[in-house]
């Protein structure tokens, strides 16, 4: 049997990369496997991955050098930055720098980077509309991650772009419907309920 290609994920223990680990692990035809990166391999999640099969390893997003150390030899790697952690647009610019750096230094052959709008395109900064934050945003989140996807690009990395606007995480009946079908219309993968598959 050929070895299963490795799929690095960042953030894995949080509601995206954590549905995306439990789905690779949970695919055995896919010919992939999970490298779960985590800042503290101890915590109980990261445990309950490396249980369900996934290979744990440490890494911090603000590392360069852990990133290059844990994306050696993977073949694609999840990319996800952590702005309610820390409201900063400069550490979000930092952290996807680092994170496509590290790609490009390991040969990673496909990065996903989990990225939003950038509100700028639509609602310039001189448009009074909405106001203008720390002089140069109007949304902090959507725009500084909008703005990192110029790194993946001007490094010459094989990217996707997912844009996360939304993803739904639970809730009424009523929002369960609306992620099956969101989730239907994602296909295998979706992270709408953070454990790799289409809500119940």
């Amino acid at each position: 049997m050929a070895e299963k290609k490795i799929i690095a994920v960042v953030g894995a223990t949080g509601a995206q990369g954590g549905g995306l680990v439990r789905a690779i692990l949970k695919d055995g035809s896919s010919g992939l496997t999970a490298r779960a990166l985590t800042r503290d391999v101890n915590s109980d999640k990261a445990k309950e991955l490396g249980s369900l099969g996934a290979e744990v390893v440490a890494a911090d997003v603000y590392d360069v050098e852990s990133l290059k150390r844990s994306f050696q030899g993977a073949y694609g790697a999840f990319c996800v930055t952590f702005f309610w952690a820390h409201f900063s647009p400069e550490k979000e610019l930092a952290g996807a720098t680092a994170m496509a750096r590290a790609a490009k230094h390991a040969g990673v052959e496909h990065v996903i980077w989990s990225t939003l709008e950038d509100t700028r395109k639509w609602v310039p900064l001189s448009d009074n509309r909405m106001p203008t934050l720390i002089g140069k945003y109007k949304v902090l989140h959507f725009d500084s991650k909008g703005e990192a996807d110029r790194v993946f690009t001007e490094l010459g990395l094989p990217a996707t772009f997912l844009l996360t606007s939304f993803y739904w995480t639970g809730g009424s009946p009523e929002t369960r419907t609306v992620s099956r079908l969101s989730s239907a219309t994602l296909g295998p993968g979706d992270l709408s309920n953070g454990q790799g598959s289409i809500l119940e």
